[in-house]
């Protein structure tokens, strides 16, 4: 065994030994956010699944990470390199606008005002922060920001922000998978506090071993009430707040400033009647953030069967510089649909609904990624990609939204077999997903694509 086989060992047996004090220890109680296969029907998303899973996938990201390092110090050359190629945005011809709005709101003269934001809407490919935090970082590296942006009010750990989320069982947190329930929340998640459970709690805490940089500074709580909550915030053993909020038909905030990152801050509700928290928003006073929405399972984000109005409150409270649809994995496997009808239908209205509310705001569709199915013991790529990924061509062009072609930049058909064979690996074996260092490969080359157009507005302009 050479050394650095035996190094890796010894580093993979202290990694989990490591894991196992964080199970003893009870640091928290979250979810797994890992990405099984995906099914297109809306009934298998699964928001209830516990935190040992969770860390397990955290664990196979870093060993994963570990093994692709171990390798690569054997390997002459890193054949990564090969497997990826600079891909530019297109837009349509008469297309005069492209990405001007966004480019002043960033600019040196409006970036004070308020911070702006990158809502991402996108299926599993982006579940942990997959790809959207490679992106955040590109971007806050050029125009500053900290803080992950939106989150659901649920349980959550995110190692790449270095906190984690707990909530008391008094939360009836509200999916799509609840259908006597209309969604309230952008995020399609909503924590509720009914009259039969009215008491409960969330803590926000910093993971101490990964030992936590300067992160979000502001935080923001969104909801509405049917009747009075009384509210109490603790940083630490400090109680720093205690009030009453008003009932709340509409979507408002309740906002708190920290001179620092809080290592550990709790919230504590006393509440009449039904009290709604449509989700939270970890940020800084400036710079830019990327909101990261995932939606397992679906191939849109389904605003026309949530409550449009509230949807529009959320939005309506800060200041959206772009939308990015990320969809179309959920659709591959299901060639018999060749014209794929519904599909356009439904992503037309969603496009749709987004100008309505917000028709300055432009729009990115990401191209479908390359995926591969076995056939004759070979992978191959899926023959529906080239379909849907035309689909969502001609609808950025008619809607004059920009297109990214992600399998473009992959490599083209047959990048994922090529992906996950690499060294290290870019794809997971399921031959869909991305693996971590994948995602990040993705985030920030899409990071450094929409930063060389906002130059080149910055220049027209």
């Amino acid at each position: 065994m050479t050394p650095a086989k035996e190094f890796f060992y010894f580093f993979v047996t202290i990694l989990l030994f490591s894991a196992l004090l964080l199970f003893w220890e009870g640091d928290a109680s979250v979810p797994d956010l890992s990405s099984p296969t995906e099914v297109s029907n809306v009934d298998t998303i699964d928001s209830s699944i516990d935190f040992v899973d969770r860390v397990k996938v955290e664990i196979a990201e870093i060993v994963e990470d570990s093994i692709s390092t171990t390798s690569e110090s054997e390997e002459v050359a890193d054949e990564s390199i090969q497997l990826f190629y600079s891909t530019p945005l297109i837009f349509a011809e008469d297309d005069s606008l492209r990405f001007q709005s966004l480019s002043r709101k960033l600019s040196a003269e409006n970036r004070s005002v308020l911070p702006v934001r990158i809502v991402y809407f996108g299926d599993s490919q982006i579940e942990n922060d997959r790809i959207t935090s490679a992106l955040r970082k590109t971007l806050q590296l050029e125009y500053a920001g900290k803080g992950s942006g939106f989150i659901p009010l649920d349980e959550y750990y995110n190692t790449q922000h270095q906190l984690l989320v707990e909530t008391s069982k008094a939360w009836d947190v509200k999916t799509l998978r609840d259908r006597d329930f209309k969604n309230e929340s952008l995020l399609f998640k909503n924590a509720i506090l009914t009259a039969d459970n009215t008491e409960g709690w969330f803590r926000i805490r910093r993971i101490k071993r990964l030992q936590p940089q300067k992160d979000y500074q502001l935080l923001k709580l969104y909801y509405s009430a049917k009747d009075t909550c009384y509210v109490t915030v603790k940083q630490g053993q400090r109680e720093i707040y205690s009030g009453i909020l008003n009932p709340k038909d509409k979507i408002s905030t309740l906002d708190f400033q920290f001179n620092h990152t809080p290592n550990d801050i709790r919230f504590d509700f006393a509440a009449t009647d039904t009290f709604n928290v449509a989700g939270l928003s970890l940020e800084s006073e400036g710079g830019i953030f990327v909101d990261n929405v995932a939606l397992r399972g679906l191939s849109y984000p389904p605003f026309e069967t949530s409550d449009q109005e509230s949807i529009k409150q959320m939005l309506g409270q800060v200041n959206v510089g772009l939308f990015v649809l990320h969809f179309g994995v959920n659709l591959v496997p299901y060639t018999s649909k060749n014209d794929y009808l519904h599909f356009r239908i439904h992503l037309q209205r969603q496009i749709s609904f987004l100008k309505l509310i917000r028709p300055e705001v432009p729009i990115l569709i990401i191209g479908v990624s390359d995926m591969a199915q076995k056939e004759d013991g070979q992978f191959k790529t899926y023959p529906s990609i080239a379909a849907i990924k035309q689909i969502q061509f001609k609808m950025a062009m008619e809607n004059h939204a920009a297109f990214w072609n992600l399998q473009s930049f992959m490599g083209g058909e047959g990048s994922m077999k090529r992906w996950v064979e690499a060294t290290p690996a870019l794809g997971r074996k399921d031959y869909i997903h991305f693996s971590r260092r994948g995602a990040d490969l993705v985030g920030t080359e899409l990071g450094k694509t929409i930063l060389k157009e906002l130059k080149a507005n910055e220049d027209s302009l």
